[in-house]
């Protein structure tokens, strides 16, 4: 039996598309970055590709508009997390340039051992968010 691919393998086979239309014409049809991630094993991985083809590892990252912000608060303040401290830490880098609200934001969940993302509820979302600006206010005081 096969074994499945690697999450940098699936990685390299996306960029490697993307960068394969790039050469051909000079377009760029895959107009995103690309965030794969999953299981290595035990170990969580986590990688981006850009629409030149080129891919990178990250242990956290962010992409968008004002993603450069959330991209430094996350380098500040990485830590090895597992489970609601990783969603903690997360949300807190997007409340650096998002409203904090569960309205304006979504957070996909992976485990080891779920093939699937899970998302988050609002109601959760909302009581990670009043949990940082409780500590906010705390620091504040």
């Amino acid at each position: 039996m096969d074994e499945a691919p690697s999450v940098e393998y699936i990685a390299r086979y996306i960029a490697n598309i993307q960068q394969k239309y790039t050469q051909s014409g000079g377009v760029r049809p895959f107009g995103v970055s690309t965030f794969v991630l999953g299981f290595d094993g035990d170990n969580p991985r986590l990688f981006q590709t850009d629409p030149s083809g080129t891919f990178s590892e990250w242990k956290a990252n962010a992409v968008g508009r004002n993603s450069k912000a959330i991209r430094e608060y996350l380098e500040k303040n990485f830590e090895d997390t597992e489970g609601r401290d990783t969603q903690v830490l997360a949300l807190k880098g997007l409340t650096e340039m998002v409203e904090p609200s569960s309205k304006m934001i979504d957070v996909a969940v992976m485990t080891k051992g779920n093939p699937a993302a899970a998302y988050l509820s609002s109601e959760e979302i909302d009581s990670i968010l009043k949990e940082i600006e409780e500590e906010k206010a705390a620091k504040t005081s």
